[in-house]
């Protein structure tokens, strides 16, 4: 499998993030509030400039009523695709599998 060099990767916790704010009803300030995440945070997130922790993705899935891990997936999923696209040609070339 080759990678993806130059590819753009979307970040999908960074877009249903924003996605999900832009369409709720308060602000973003009032919605930093009522997840106890710093507004500099909230904000990162929504860029793709923050990762999810554990506990953002558990203040996030109450908040929004999704399952526990949903948004540390979305966060994995994308990073792994980001490596893959770097370093999978490299990896492939220096990592045998077991026999």
């Amino acid at each position: 499998m080759k990678a993806m060099k130059n590819t753009y990767i979307p970040n999908a916790f960074a877009e249903t993030l924003r996605e999900m704010i832009e369409e709720g009803d308060g602000s973003q300030k009032q919605l930093s509030a009522a997840l106890g995440i710093p507004e500099p945070h909230l904000s990162e997130m929504k860029h793709g400039k923050r990762s999810c922790s554990a506990e953002y993705d558990l203040r996030l899935s109450r908040y929004y009523n999704t399952t526990e891990g949903f948004w540390l997936r979305l966060q994995n999923a994308y990073q792994l695709r980001l490596v893959k696209s770097e370093k999978g040609e490299l990896i492939e070339k220096e990592v045998q599998p077991a026999a």
